[in-house]
């Protein structure tokens, strides 16, 4: 005699009953989404800027720290792939974020930025000077960039919604001296190029 199991339909086939896509899904990109590259020198262009910007503040200029750049990149990534804003969209806070990666911090101040243009592409010196811009401008992104840090993550990523090209940028400030033994950091994570 045969058996006959009843078989439950999978996640997949559940989700189209339902009308609900696959990039509909929490941190999926919508179905007309694209990333685009974004040049390395994106990152070097805000980093001079915002020690150009403490210099005239008198303070230290901050050194760019390999592992929390990832983490900013991860980041603007997030917030650019979603379409999301705000320093919590993932419902992490940048400590959060930090500590997840192994990074303990005393303190740390995020700027995160998005602009697009939508006909032409901005080039990325633009893009990123409009965003130092709005930091400078903003009373509480302007005290992140003249915050007690000593180090930076930056990271930037280029999508493409719609008819729209979205650049978004992420700065997390970090004060680490407070730490009886800060961890050295491992070589430098290259910007991902994506064609």
């Amino acid at each position: 005699m045969a058996s006959v199991t009843r078989q439950r339909p999978g996640a997949a086939s559940l989700l189209v009953s339902l009308g609900i896509g696959a990039a509909q899904l929490e941190g999926a990109a919508p179905l007309n989404a694209q990333q685009f590259a974004v040049p390395a020198n994106a990152r070097t262009i805000i980093l001079d800027a915002t020690n150009a910007y403490r210099a005239e503040h008198d303070l230290p200029a901050v050194r760019l720290s390999p592992n929390a750049s990832k983490v900013a990149r991860d980041y603007a990534g997030y917030l650019a792939r979603t379409d999301k804003t705000g320093h919590r969209a993932d419902g992490r806070s940048a400590r959060d974020r930090l500590k997840a990666h192994g990074m303990d911090v005393c303190h740390v101040w995020e700027n995160w930025h998005k602009s697009w243009t939508s006909q032409e592409r901005a080039t990325v010196e633009e893009a990123m000077e409009k965003a130092m811009n709005f930091w400078k401008r903003s009373p509480g992104h302007a005290r992140s960039m003249r915050s007690r840090s000593y180090e930076i993550g930056i990271g930037v990523i280029g999508w493409k919604h719609k008819r729209r090209w979205v650049y978004t940028e992420v700065q997390i400030f970090m004060d680490r001296s407070c730490l009886k033994k800060r961890p050295k950091e491992k070589s430098a994570i290259p910007e991902r190029i994506v064609p």
